[in-house]
Parts: C-alpha cells; sequence; structure tokens
C-alpha cells in the first residue's frame, strides 16, 4: 500500500494532523479526498464501464 503516498496528501493536502491519519480508516480517508476536492471544484471520477460496454469495446477491438 502507498502508505507514503497518503500520508503525504493527508498531512499536506488535508492539513491533518499525523494522529488523525493514523486514526482514520480507509474508508475515512478516501472520502475526506472526495470531500476536498469536490470542495475545490474538482471533477468527479468517471464511473467504470458497464459489462455491455466493455462487451461492446471486445467485441469491436478483440
Amino acid at each position: 500500500m502507498p502508505f507514503r503516498q497518503w500520508m503525504r496528501t493527508g498531512l499536506g493536502g488535508l492539513g491533518w494532523r499525523p494522529a488523525d491519519f493514523w486514526s482514520a480508516t480507509l474508508t475515512e480517508f478516501f472520502e475526506a479526498i472526495n470531500g476536498h476536492n469536490e470542495a475545490q471544484g474538482g471533477e468527479e471520477q468517471s464511473a467504470a464501464p458497464s459489462e455491455v460496454e466493455v462487451a461492446a469495446l471486445v467485441a469491436k477491438y478483440g
């Protein structure tokens, strides 16, 4: 797991104290990132393609 990158995001990007970072669950951490990005006007991540879309791509491109 990329703990150093996550720590950089939590401590630097979110402004958390180390104790806050280490006591947060993964769900809390990633939801905090999503909330921060939303508050800053960031775009939502696009959803993964559906099974039908994947099947169409496989049929088209092999």
